[in-house]
């Protein structure tokens, strides 16, 4: 029982070149899409050239000026439906500082049995080194939901946080483990540019998305996109992020 995720923070203000992002998600045959930073029509437009069996929009906040802007969970092969929860300036809808998270039930299926219901929660935590606390209230929140839950379950998206700091403390102590470190170890795995101009050929320097993941479910793969590469380049232009796909599977029962 496998289930293949990419989280992705488009920076949807500054447009979404659709065919592009579209055709990456085929390539890694996702499953399920976790997006950030994303318009509903962006959305909307990715989950339909995808086939997708679910889509599922949230608002995060309308900044007057362009198109308000939200997350989405696109159940490309298997349905994922979720719904929206406002956790930080619920009222502020106007306001970039208002975060939102997602929660979403996804199977991992079997070849044989009844397969698994597994909590998946889209995530976009707020940013700068002066919201560290806001960013811990909103761990808090993502581990309450969680548990309210009681299932294993997938943490995906923008935490705005780099590995080591507080909040993963949080996340470990909650029984969450980052599937990136898992896998790779010491590897930086830089999934976002600092000063982003879109084309830049320098190379990303930061880590803030992950894939975290509860105890029963276990990391099998992880990738980026990785900078050096011949076919890096268009991903310099989408966004200032880069697209993080991991897949896990259902843990083995002790024999």
């Amino acid at each position: 029982m496998s289930l293949t995720l990419v989280s992705w923070n488009l920076k949807g203000s500054k447009g979404v070149d659709v065919r592009a992002v579209v055709d990456h998600l085929e390539a890694m045959t996702a499953d399920v899409v976790v997006l950030q930073e994303v318009q509903p029509w962006q959305a909307h437009a990715i989950a339909r050239s995808l086939g997708a069996k679910t889509r599922h929009w949230g608002f995060k906040h309308w900044p007057i000026r362009t198109w308000p802007e939200g997350m989405a969970v696109i159940g490309v092969t298997r349905p994922a439906p979720a719904r929206t929860h406002a956790i930080t300036h619920r009222r502020m809808t106007w306001s970039s500082r208002r975060r939102i998270l997602q929660v979403a039930t996804v199977r991992l299926d079997a070849e044989a049995g009844p397969g698994l219901n597994v909590t998946l929660v889209n995530v976009h935590l707020s940013s700068g080194d002066d919201a560290a606390p806001v960013r811990a209230l909103e761990a808090e929140a993502i581990i309450r939901r969680i548990a309210e839950r009681g299932r294993q379950a997938v943490v995906a998206g923008d935490v705005n946080d780099r590995p080591g700091a507080d909040i993963h403390v949080r996340f470990r102590a909650a029984g969450l483990r980052d599937a990136w470190s898992a896998l790779r170890g010491d590897d930086p795995g830089p999934t976002n540019w600092r000063g982003w101009v879109p084309g830049t050929p320098k190379p990303p320097t930061q880590r803030l998305d992950y894939v975290l993941v509860t105890h029963g479910l276990d990391p099998v793969a992880v990738s980026l996109p990785r900078h050096g590469d011949p076919d890096f380049a268009p991903f310099a232009r989408l966004s200032d992020h880069l697209p993080l796909t991991a897949t896990v599977a259902a843990a083995e029962a002790p024999s």
